[in-house]
């Protein structure tokens, strides 16, 4: 699977999918993986949202350790009203079992469209 194709996966159930399938993208020891689905859960109650990746780069690449930098076009609509954001996000991913899962992802910036 490619970058591009792990991430706009990822996003993908962000969007639409059961949020417990991002468990297999996440590394078992981050810290993240409760809280990002936590926030996701809540921003689903409130709005329908979409999420497509504009973007996507690798930034550097070790043995064990990717930093990928991606954009997103991120769509909200709740009661009419809709809204849209690009952001852009910046992930490190480290090996488990031979696969590359997320360790962190960190929002680098967010602007409204």
């Amino acid at each position: 699977m490619t970058i591009n194709d792990y991430f706009t996966t990822y996003y993908g159930i962000v969007s639409k999918g059961s949020l417990d399938e991002l468990d297999v993208f996440f590394h078992s020891n981050s810290p993240f993986l409760i809280g990002v689905k936590q926030q996701y859960e809540a921003i689903r109650k409130q709005i329908e949202m979409t999420i497509k990746l504009e973007s996507i780069d690798l930034i550097s690449k070790l043995d064990d350790l990717l930093v990928i930098r991606d954009k997103i076009l991120f769509e909200g609509k709740a009661d009419g009203n809709i809204q849209r954001n690009i952001s852009e996000n910046l992930h490190i991913m480290v090996k488990e079992n031979g696969s590359w899962k997320v360790q962190s992802t960190t929002t680098l910036s967010v602007n409204n469209v």
